[in-house]
């Protein structure tokens, strides 16, 4: 299972693009993720986000991605990725 999400702008419109986008992986079952633990995961991603958007002024452009992934192949092993970074 794997999820992504990414936006450019100003913070507010960052906060507002990812806050639509988050809601895909954090659906209700079946139409979300189907595991908790990547669903929880999901979810202090999307928290992290938001505080550190804070850090930014209001009139700033940044871009913010973050994705993941888990696979049982060989036991449960999540892998996640996060970028929020300034822009000229």
């Amino acid at each position: 299972m794997s999820w992504s999400v990414s936006a450019k702008g100003t913070p507010a419109e960052v906060r507002g693009q990812l806050s639509e986008q988050f809601k895909g992986p954090l659906a209700e079952k079946p139409a979300g993720l189907n595991d908790d633990g990547e669903r929880k995961t999901v979810q202090l991603v999307a928290e992290m986000i938001e505080q550190c958007l804070g850090t930014f002024a209001s009139e700033k452009t940044v871009s913010a991605s973050a994705n993941g992934h888990i696979s049982f192949a060989a036991g449960a092993c999540q892998t996640v990725n996060v970028s929020i970074v300034p822009l000229p």
